[in-house]
């Protein structure tokens, strides 16, 4: 993500409030972030707080260095609306990068500002991360954890039409859905071993470890349908789909492995109305389930 100057003003005015820094160990501090600043660049940012009457101030160490500080008790921001504009445009374009650790640790540093912020409705905008504000990160740093032990842990899991289900699953990985900002417990279920995408908003609570550090052995099955080459053409490659066969002028035969079931009937989306022959008889049951629910849908 290209870093915008307001971003990096953001970063250094975190930095201050939390420690007392040199140019210098300013400049190791961003870079530890992969973030680029320069001597001059902080210069002319400490110079524009100064001017929008954020009191940086210095103060000399034992090595003959200037020393910059900030006196959280001094510190109120006002934000102009365009700088409220290029915040929100910040916000938006991480967003956009589907990498769920940056959008929690970009959230971090707004929380920590957002309380030196004097305007209420500038505070509510400042900390408006749409779908990510309402997210609980704390479940997240568990399901991490269960992830990366291969866990099968017991969810206490909130149905979209209301009332709870008890669901175990084998904790494979979280990820940011390709279709919108959406984040999944990816894993497989316990009992039919197929994978399945559980959005992390539904889980309400783990309530129970089942097996630490279980082995992870799913039966993955191939799936073949077949499609129209023109739109194949159109759409996005993915790289889980193999062409096996060309069947006349305009149609193909794919080979997918069908190792995520959400995705895959996403992706079958893509080719409708043009698609044709679906082999697993359960994906395309679902396939049609979910047409049916959107023509429902759209007619009323």
């Amino acid at each position: 993500m290209q870093t915008s100057s307001t971003y990096k003003m953001l970063l250094l005015l975190n930095l201050l409030i939390n420690e007392d820094c040199t140019k210098k160990e300013i400049i190791e501090k961003f870079n530890s972030l992969d973030v680029a600043i320069t001597t001059p660049l902080i210069t002319r940012y400490i110079d524009k707080f100064i001017k929008s009457d954020i009191k940086i101030k210095n103060k000399i160490n034992d090595k003959r260095e200037n020393v910059y500080y900030l006196d959280k008790n001094e510190l109120s921001l006002d934000f102009s609306e365009s700088e409220m504009r290029v915040i929100s445009d910040i916000k938006k374009l991480l967003i956009s990068q589907k990498n769920y650790d940056k959008i929690r640790k970009t959230m971090r540093l707004f929380y920590k500002l957002a309380q030196f912020v004097k305007d209420e409705e500038k505070q509510m905008l400042f900390l408006d991360f749409g779908y990510y504000s309402k997210i609980n990160w704390y479940l997240v740093r568990q399901l991490e954890q269960h992830c990366k032990n291969k866990d099968i842990i017991t969810l206490d899991y909130i149905l979209p039409h209301g009332g709870n289900k008890i669901i175990t699953i084998h904790a494979d990985n979280l990820k940011i859905s390709e279709w919108s900002q959406r984040l999944y417990l990816i894993g497989a279920l316990f009992k039919s071993k197929h994978f399945s995408h559980l959005p992390v908003d539904r889980i309400f609570m783990i309530k129970k470890v089942e097996e630490e550090k279980a082995e992870f052995n799913v039966d993955l099955k191939n799936i073949y349908y077949t499609v129209s080459k023109t739109i194949y053409k159109k759409l996005p490659m993915d790289e889980k789909e193999q062409i096996v066969e060309e069947i006349g002028k305009d149609k193909i035969k794919i080979k997918r492995i069908n190792d995520d079931e959400f995705s895959l009937i996403q992706r079958l989306f893509c080719y409708a109305p043009e698609i044709y022959n679906i082999s697993d008889e359960k994906v395309k049951n679902m396939f049609k389930e979910k047409l049916e629910m959107l023509r429902v849908a759209y007619e009323s």
